[in-house]
């Protein structure tokens, strides 16, 4: 049953080939029309599709990069952002990290195709997955530059204080590098200590980012009405990878990589800056989407970072009003351990320790007023 899928799927293909091959040879002048179509169209279709349907990550792989030149050099086809960014996916999901580098730092700028929300965010899922801050680094600050492109052509309100800056304070350092000199931190390579030793392969290729020129979007929307409003504006975004929904995620998938790092300074730095840093994109993080921080600051033994990461996210509507019912009423409720291993210290105290009057809420606090 199995081969008679593949073969059905492979003649299916092979059609298909065979009328696109028919469609170019029928824009072709009368004379090349007829020379030996028959022989073309045989030789694209063998060309085109593997003998065998991939039942394998490599074959995936593989097949992606045969249609991609097939679009590239046989259909002549304009090459657009959308579809180098499912070349980068293809890449990236089959673990071909080298080749999905040299797509992102080479064929948008030899095809002229500006990069969206969507191949940022496929870039630092690609850091993620490879445990490279430094250049995930890299990629964030292009990603922030193209941003304030973005938001200076929508002529966003306040886009006037939004600047193009690299990142520096928030880098995670290498504790087994030696000390920087202050002159070197001030030139234009003063942040090179920041970058871990065992990613300096990808660094290299990291070295050849540059910030985007002309690749902001213009400030019109459908129907051709200037985008005056937050609506509008939103709609221009949404084509290009920049709605509220994609950034979250590009957030979530940077704050991901951080705490699996343990840089959790530079998480709740994020975490800070997508609820209060961003233009009329002003959202709330809740505690399911950094519970992979929150468990490794929480792990990691820095009670600072998991109180500013309780302070920042959104707890659970039933656990909100729980604490409110608490409040109101003057109820004690238990400490919310997390931990296994801290649960079972906390069994050892006394039940008066264990529970008490809490005038604190996720780490700041509550006044209350005293009855006469």
């Amino acid at each position: 049953l199995c081969d008679n899928i593949s073969v059905i799927r492979l003649a299916e293909a092979q059609a298909k080939a065979a009328q696109a091959t028919k469609v170019l040879i029928d824009g072709k002048d009368s004379g090349a029309m007829h020379e030996e179509p028959k022989q073309q169209i045989m030789e694209l279709a063998n060309t085109l599709m593997p003998p065998q349907v991939p039942n394998a990550h490599n074959g995936v792989g593989s097949e992606a990069d045969r249609l991609m030149q097939f679009y590239i050099d046989v259909l002549k086809g304009k090459v657009t952002t959308r579809a180098l960014n499912a070349y980068l996916s293809a890449m990236v999901g089959n673990g071909r990290f080298e080749d999905a580098w040299r797509i992102f730092l080479g064929y948008y700028e030899r095809f002229n195709v500006p990069k969206d929300g969507w191949t940022f965010q496929k870039m630092v899922r690609l850091c993620a997955r490879t445990r490279d801050v430094p250049s995930a680094w890299r990629v964030w600050d292009e990603f922030k530059a193209w941003r304030v492109d973005v938001e200076k052509a929508l002529q966003t309100p306040g886009n006037e204080t939004l600047k193009s800056l690299r990142t520096k304070v928030y880098c995670s350092e290498d504790k087994n590098s030696a000390p920087a000199n202050p002159k070197e931190q001030n030139g234009a390579n003063g942040d090179s200590v920041a970058f871990n030793r065992a990613s300096q392969d990808m660094l290299a290729l990291a070295e050849r980012l540059e910030f985007p020129g002309a690749n902001a979007q213009p400030a019109i929307v459908g129907g051709g009405s200037l985008a005056v409003i937050p609506a509008d504006r939103e709609i221009a975004r949404k084509p290009i990878g920049c709605d509220m929904q994609t950034e979250h995620a590009t957030y979530i998938e940077m704050i991901t990589l951080l705490g699996s790092c343990g840089d959790f300074r530079a998480a709740v730095h994020l975490i800070r800056e997508e609820k209060n840093g961003i233009l009329e994109h002003a959202h709330n993080p809740t505690m399911d989407d950094v519970n992979s921080l929150y468990q490794n600051a929480m792990l990691a033994g820095d009670k600072h970072a998991a109180m500013d990461i309780r302070a920042l996210c959104m707890q659970k509507p039933a656990h909100q009003a729980r604490r409110a019912l608490h409040r109101k009423w003057g109820t004690s409720f238990s400490w919310d351990l997390t931990d296994p291993q801290q649960k079972s210290l906390s069994r050892r105290l006394p039940e008066s320790f264990r529970r008490h009057q809490s005038p604190f809420r996720d780490g700041e606090y509550v006044t209350t007023r005293q009855k006469k």
